[in-house]
């Protein structure tokens, strides 16, 4: 597992929400499904920029119970300041900062293991986590057919402990 530490600047991100548990969408692949309807969209998105990457960010409520807790899902694409959501979609902003970041390739139903490979990374570094939020960063946009295989660059804020 090699993980690499980057600093990303600020991020304007246009895409579609979704609250899930994180049992239901590993039973049901709800995240997957969702990131492909996005995709279906992106032509509705004005200002998008350095397309084919798409993102997948996760945000955790406070003291989040993975067993219990809904989680927030947002399938977006980055893009330009001036740039309006479309009807259905939302506007969020990718905060600056350092991330710890791991190359996943495989299969769909192993992706969920980048998570605790990463978490435990850090867990194990000089660094602690800086924030209840991470991202997949897409490098593709796959068709129905390639659902199975996922590709991404997992992303989790970092500070020093």
């Amino acid at each position: 597992m090699k993980i690499k530490i980057i600093e990303r600047k600020q991020l304007r991100i246009i895409g579609m929400k979704l609250e899930t548990l994180l049992q239901d969408t590993r039973e049901q692949k709800i995240i997957p499904e969702f990131q492909q309807f996005f995709n279906t969209r992106l032509n509705e998105i004005n200002g998008a920029m350095g397309l084919p990457i798409t993102y997948g960010i996760f945000i955790d409520p406070p003291n989040y119970n993975p067993d219990t807790d809904l989680f927030t899902w947002i399938a977006g694409v980055e893009v330009n300041t001036d740039v309006e959501p479309p009807v259905g979609m939302i506007e969020y902003e990718l905060p600056k900062s350092t991330y710890a970041v791991l190359e996943y390739e495989g299969d769909n139903d192993s992706a969920g293991n980048a998570y605790g490979e990463l978490y435990e990374w850090i867990n194990n570094s000089e660094f602690e986590q800086a924030g209840s939020y991470g991202f997949e960063m897409y490098s593709t946009v796959h068709s129905p057919l390639e659902r199975g295989f996922s590709e991404f660059l997992l992303h989790f804020p970092i500070r020093d402990k």
